[in-house]
């Protein structure tokens, strides 16, 4: 282990000199460097808790002189390292991003004959990634590159996993952290810089050459930096492993989450339901619109970003005008939507249909995504009118089309074994296969089965679910969720498999889909932000104080967080506490859920774009820039996004407060407070507070801690109970428990 002090010309590297720190718990030495003289005293200390991890500290202490344009680090170095080792780096680099790359700008789209078929391998965009191949290779980002500055790697050899933990940043600004290998003499360095100096070069969009402009600090005279890591050794037979010892530790350094209250969950509803019927419908074919219109891929899609995702909040909780037009969209959809084949159209653009492929809009590609996304929604749906209207029938169009789509689900996987990531819409031949785009797909068919009858659909629905296991979930890594991103690692198709493995569960009652379910959830929690960013004080999140926490990172190429999943509630994150007890997906689905309405734009808090245009009311921007891979940070496009989905979607599927009223254990994730007056064995009592300054209508989800395995199923939310109250205000809530039931 090496302590480092760097000087540099521009952004190179001028000159270097390290000091190889030794084996004990506390040291200083003095060195000259760059014409001054430096002290470097490093601390070694066991962390209590955590009889794997060791905690280091090394403070840089300039003595006398002057050092200009430098940054110091710690480098640690692994030797017998080999290519194998599986290299993760929460939500930048999955397997090391060792995969075959294309240049291609963006949006990135495959043209040549090579790189299509069936049985085509992983092809990602020009990101940053370790070699496949023998030589040297380096990842070199800054800590908000990540959804939690850390770095980890399983050695599946000597069955050891290792993991290292540090903080955003220090008084000399953000850090960077560098994995750099060599496989000529099989070594590789893990080092944590401060400040974050990018040499050479820094990663924008589908380009990991642009020039860096990073420089280091000029150290004056009794400047003192320190740089702060937790380092983890444990034993890990698998990939696995590696996920699951992280959702353990990823805040081991940031500590508990502070929540801020400010807009409740029925108050983002209420604004965004009427921006949806005023901004988002499009009366002359009857359809919400995934956006405001200005383009194609702001007008109609599908699946993926909206389309009849956004109808099933609007059929939940809409008013009578939200509903009846929920309800044409469906007409819309399977009377002019959807392909001879079965599968959907993709896009609509002012009555015209265009395809996926971004060079060629169209060609009838499909990202197959999409229809994923439609089965399950549209099903979904179905179920939820069934429990509203139960005696009206759904029309045979609807009904004949859904089954259809699922049929034409049936044929794709009968022909190839695999549901690919883009389609011909027409004919249902893969074009380009492989991905785990259709993620969701296996919910859908097990609905479809549900809802038909069909055994078929739930054979499928197992068989693609195992295959996406076995091809995917196992290696670390899933691929396909976005449509213009080729196929790097993304958070949309591993949620979609959650979704998937979830349903199943339900389903079937399975336990090994609830196990599966159980570690691609595991893979989640590195897509999501640990902790609040710190942004720049002049920035317009720095102003807001905005809070990052729960956020999502969308996939490796477009290293921006954003509000929410794309596009889904993760309400299988909140089953998935019930059915295993584990707290930790239930801390998840808070963080997610409770700090989405802070992104939305408001009277009395306009959020403005970098252009210095104010958002109007209701949009939401799907951006949370921690990166300066295109906006600056803490800045954002003027646009309105599919985040807006998700967060209608949390008001109807996630509870505001969870009661178990014969545990008294209750969890508000609302942006809510509450007080336990009395908790007897005849009855609990909570005062349930809203801080903020609108009224707020709160979903209560109440069960006894031996119906937490009850399956909740589809529309679960579904006629729960709600409490009101008004701004500034509080409620007492009785829960009687002589009353309660072990099977609600």
């Amino acid at each position: 282990m090496d302590a480092v002090i760097t000087a540099f010309k521009g952004s190179h590297a001028m000159d270097s000199q390290s000091i190889t720190l030794a084996e004990r718990d506390l040291q200083s030495y003095k060195t000259h460097f760059n014409g001054a003289e430096w002290e470097i005293i490093s601390k070694r200390s066991p962390v209590p808790e955590r009889k794997d991890a060791v905690d280091l500290e090394v403070s840089f202490r300039l003595c006398e002189g002057f050092s200009e344009n430098t940054n110091v680090a710690i480098r640690l170095t692994f030797n017998k390292w080999s290519t194998d080792n599986y290299v993760l780096m929460p939500s930048a680099a999955y397997n090391g991003n060792r995969f075959e790359v294309r240049k291609i700008g963006y949006p990135p789209q495959l043209s040549e004959e090579k790189d299509f078929g069936v049985d085509v391998p992983t092809l990602i965009t020009d990101v940053p990634r370790l070699n496949i191949g023998e030589g040297r290779s380096r990842i070199q980002l800054l800590t908000g590159d990540l959804a939690t500055p850390a770095v980890g790697f399983a050695d599946l050899h000597t069955k050891q996993g290792f993991w290292l933990l540090t903080e955003q940043g220090t008084g000399v600004g953000d850090s960077r952290i560098t994995m750099e290998e060599n496989t000529e003499n099989q070594t590789c360095t893990i080092s944590i810089s401060a400040p974050g100096v990018r040499e050479d070069y820094r990663y924008t969009i589908c380009d990991t050459n642009y020039p860096s402009e990073d420089t280091g600090v000029d150290f004056n005279e009794g400047d003192t930096v320190k740089l702060y890591l937790r380092l983890f050794f444990f034993e890990c037979e698998d990939v696995q492993d590696l996920f699951d010892y992280f959702t353990e530790i990823r805040k081991d350094l940031t500590g508990k989450v502070k929540f801020s209250h400010e807009l409740p969950f029925s108050g983002a509803w209420d604004i965004q339901e009427t921006k949806y019927n005023t901004q988002n419908w499009v009366e002359k074919y009857g359809y919400y619109s995934v956006g405001t219109v200005e383009g194609v891929h702001q007008d109609w899609q599908i699946g993926w970003v909206g389309g009849l995702m956004a109808t099933y909040p609007m059929l939940f909780a809409g008013t009578s005008l939200s509903r009846e037009r929920a309800l044409r969209n469906f007409d819309f959809v399977f009377s002019e939507g959807q392909e001879e084949s079965g599968f959907f159209k993709s896009c609509g653009y002012k009555g015209k249909w265009y395809g996926d492929n971004f060079k060629d809009l169209d060609n009838k590609w499909h990202l197959i995504r999409k229809s994923s996304d439609a089965l399950y929604y549209i099903i979904k749906q179905f179920m939820l009118m069934n429990k509203m209207e139960p005696s009206r029938p759904l029309p045979d169009a609807w009904m004949d089309g859904t089954r259809k789509c699922a049929d034409a689900f049936v044929r794709l996987w009968t022909r190839y074994g695999q549901f690919g990531q883009f389609i011909h819409a027409e004919t249902g031949e893969i074009l380009i296969g492989g991905s785990a785009s259709a993620g969701i797909a296996p919910a859908g068919l097990a609905l479809a089965y549900q809802l038909f009858g069909e055994k078929e659909y739930l054979d499928i629905a197992a068989e693609a679910a195992t295959y996406y296991y076995e091809h995917f979930v196992k290696k670390g890594f899933t691929t396909g969720g976005p449509g213009e991103i080729l196929q790097c690692p993304d958070s949309e198709s591993a949620f979609g498999l959650l979704e998937s493995y979830v349903v199943l569960y339900e389903v079937t009652g399975e336990n090994h889909w609830l196990e599966k379910a159980v570690d691609i959830a595991n893979q989640c929690f590195t897509w999501c932000v640990s902790y609040d960013f710190t942004f720049p004080e002049g920035s317009t999140f720095g102003k807001l104080n905005m809070r990052t926490t729960g956020s999502v990172y969308a996939n490796v190429q477009n290293k921006h967080s954003s509000p929410g999943i794309c596009t889904l509630s993760g309400d299988s994150l909140f089953k998935l506490y019930r059915y295993t007890g584990n707290l930790k997906y239930l801390e998840l689905i808070k963080e997610i859920s409770h700090n989405l309405t802070q992104y939305l734009s408001r009277l009395d808090r306009p959020i403005h774009a970098a252009d210095g245009r104010a958002m109007p009311l209701g949009w939401m921007n799907e951006r949370v820039e921690m990166s300066d891979w295109l906006e600056p940070v803490g800045e954002i496009f003027y646009g309105s996004c599919w985040c807006e989905v998700s967060n209608m979607l949390t008001y109807v599927e996630v509870p505001g407060l969870y009661v178990q009223s014969d545990s008294g254990f209750v969890a508000a994730i609302d942006h809510i407070d509450y007080e336990m007056k009395e908790n007897t064995d005849d009855r609990l009592i909570l005062n349930v507070i809203n801080p903020t300054n609108y009224k707020a209508k709160i979903k209560v989800f109440e069960e006894t801690s031996l119906s937490m395995n009850r399956i909740l199923g589809q529309n679960g939310l579904f006629g729960c109970r709600h409490v009101e109250l008004e701004p500034q205000s509080s409620l007492e809530l009785v829960f009687e428990k002589a009353d309660l039931r072990t099977d609600i």
